[in-house]
């Protein structure tokens, strides 16, 4: 504990006893005790009192001088400061008898258990500040985790404080000090107290994964199965994801080792304990842009749907990113064209891009059977027309004939 954070409380007894303070509020001071001999309680202010300051030089006694010896009055409970009279002193040995008691009780005990009396008054509602930092949220789980117990140490001394700790149910810092212009330079300094923390959180998150993936080498040389792929360069934001998001969830993946990201040549290298984790791996980050040519330039139209509403469940359905189609205007095409095929571009994961040509090509073949229907159907229309035309025909001659020989 924070020796700034000291204090004296006194007992049922009488006796003074060493706690730390842990909550200050309007009325009470919150204290902890050494080796939780008592549990955390709550005082109210006129029981607790500052240490005395240390003497610059040894102390000497005299008899009949009020004194506070170190002691404790059973084995169960700590040792306190108790109000004791000089009665006798024999070298470096006093015979003390303890005020306050029903029946007279002394006892003999060494310098180095004993001082005087110490004049600190009862401690105020001023003595102890206490006041709330709230926590970016990016930054709450990381300072509630064990290994941060030291981030806010050089930001405590920054400020005079005695006391930061994290409360994780509320997102705060919680600050105790005892310099009233603490609050002050808390509020100048936790920006870049935060950034600091931000960018600890980086470095360490690094030397975990470099951990880590010195672990997956060693394990590489046994029993782990490890596979390398490229991504295009401008399709690396998607396989990454945001602030790492896609490589955190591979990493999370059930036997996955380690996933390291060669930058410099748009290269993952994933580490795993089986074939099949690492391929789930793969399917997440191995994003990619792949064409279907199998769309006729009359059929563009009804593939895309009105307002995009066939293309747009395309994508929404398959997973991919994105589609671009490119027309004969392209001015500089991406792929080979095929002679009346308009080409279709999906930007995905290879799971996402199979998903995609799968519908695609059930759309696809829906509308040519549609128009292979409409085909037939004006086959059959032109036929009838014909056969009802020729038949007028007949009927108009035969109504001459009929004419003539009446006549």
């Amino acid at each position: 504990m924070n020796e700034k954070l000291l204090v004296e409380v006194q007992g049922e007894n009488g006796a003074y006893y060493k706690a730390f303070v842990t909550d200050v509020s309007e009325e009470e001071i919150q204290l902890a005790f050494e080796k939780n001999w008592q549990p955390e309680s709550r005082f109210p202010f006129a029981r607790v009192r500052l240490p005395p300051p240390a003497p610059a030089t040894p102390p000497v006694f005299e008899q009949e001088q009020e004194i506070e010896v170190y002691s404790r009055a059973s084995d169960q409970e700590s040792c306190g400061w108790w109000r004791a009279i000089v009665k006798m002193i024999k070298g470096d040995f006093h015979v003390v008898e303890y005020l306050g008691w029903e029946t007279t009780y002394t006892e003999i005990v060494p310098s180095d258990r004993l001082r005087p009396k110490s004049t600190e008054p009862p401690i105020t509602a001023t003595t102890f500040f206490q006041f709330n930092l709230a926590v970016p949220q990016e930054l709450q789980e990381f300072c509630a985790d064990e290994k941060a117990t030291d981030i806010h140490s050089e930001f405590m001394k920054a400020i005079d404080a005695c006391h930061v700790k994290y409360q994780e149910d509320k997102g705060v810092l919680v600050v105790v000090s005892r310099a009233e212009n603490s609050q002050k330079r808390a509020g100048m300094l936790q920006d870049m107290h935060y950034r600091n923390i931000s960018q600890r959180l980086v470095l360490l998150r690094r030397t975990e994964e470099a951990a880590k993936y010195l672990e997956a080498t060693k394990l590489q040389t046994s029993n782990g199965y490890t596979e390398e792929f490229t991504v295009m360069e401008d399709l690396m934001g998607l396989a990454i994801g945001a602030h790492g998001a896609n490589i955190q969830q591979a990493r999370k993946i059930e036997g996955i080792i380690n996933v390291e990201l060669i930058e410099d040549t748009c290269t993952f290298k994933v580490v795993g304990e089986s074939k099949e984790a690492v391929a789930r791996a793969r399917l997440m980050l191995e994003y990619s842009e792949a064409a279907n040519q199998v769309v006729p330039r009359n059929l563009v139209g009804k593939v895309i749907g009105k307002n995009g509403r066939f293309i747009q469940e395309i994508v929404d359905k398959s997973g991919v990113v994105r589609v671009k189609i490119e027309g004969d205007n392209e001015p500089a095409p991406s792929v080979p064209r095929l002679e009346g095929n308009v080409p279709f571009i999906f930007v995905g994961t290879k799971d996402a891009i199979e998903n995609a040509n799968l519908l695609l090509e059930y759309h696809l073949s829906h509308l040519k059977q549609v128009e292979q229907l409409r085909a037939e159907k004006l086959e059959i229309d032109q036929q009838l027309r014909t056969y009802q035309h020729s038949g007028q025909r007949e009927g108009r001659a035969e109504h001459r004939r009929d004419r003539e020989r009446v006549y």
